[in-house]
Formats: structure tokens, sequence, C-alpha cells
């Protein structure tokens, strides 16, 4: 395998590394936030399940490609950190307005709106974490 293909490989998995583990953690935060605010500590683990199964397409083909613009785009690439969080977590608060529409009445529409942020946030937060550790 050519440089080229080999830094392009390593540069695709880490973000397709990010965009496995990334609903796993939003479904472990939103099912802690389900533990402290509704009381029922046995739904932990289904919660985790459903949240990660149904955020995953948000992710993979949502954060996925933002991801890969924001942080290799020649106009944002040198953003700070702080600048580029912001642009995570507006387009992940504009996943949760899609996602809104295709879940329709699960949730109110300011929910999955930050639901989106929060997980716009995270996934920035998994893709720092991983480019530290691995780089």
């Amino acid at each position: 395998m050519t440089t080229n293909h080999k830094e392009t490989f390593d540069r695709f998995s880490l973000y397709f590394l990010a965009i496995l583990i990334s609903p796993i953690l939003f479904g472990v935060l939103l099912a802690t936030y389900s533990i402290i605010a509704f009381q029922e500590s046995e739904s932990f683990g289904p919660t985790v399940f459903v949240v990660a199964l149904y955020s995953f397409p948000f992710f993979a083909f949502g954060a996925f490609p933002v991801s890969l613009y924001l942080d290799f785009s020649a106009r944002t690439k040198n953003f700070a950190n702080w600048v580029k969080v912001l642009l995570y977590a507006g387009f992940g608060g504009l996943a949760g307005l899609i996602g809104s529409v295709v879940l329709h009445d699960i949730f109110p529409i300011i929910f999955m709106f930050i639901f989106g942020m929060i997980g716009g946030v995270i996934h920035f937060s998994v893709l720092a974490l991983i480019n530290r550790l691995i780089k």
C-alpha cells in the first residue's frame, strides 16, 4: 500500500471508529439522564441499546461527512477547537431537527434539537480523544 493510501485509510478508520463509539456514549448519557429524571435504573441497558441503535444512522450519515469536512477542508481546518465545537453542535442540532421529523412524535422538537447538539459535542470529543491517543 502506498503512503498516500495508507494515510487516507488511517484517517477514515479513525473517523469510522468514532462513529462506532459516539452512539454508544450518547446512549449512556441519555440512559443516565433517564435514571436521574425517572428513577428507573433497571432500564439502563435497553435504553443504551435503543438510543445507540436509533442514533447510529445520524452519526454514520450525518456526523461522518460533516466531521471529515470540518477537519480537512481548507476553510475550516485551522479553526480553533471552540469554534469547531460550536460547528459540531450546530450541525448536531440540525441533525436533531431532521431526527424530529423522521421519528415524528417520540420527543418534542426542542428536545431533539438539544439532543442533536449534545450528540455533536460528544462526537467532537470522541474524535479529539481518539486523535490524541493514536497520534
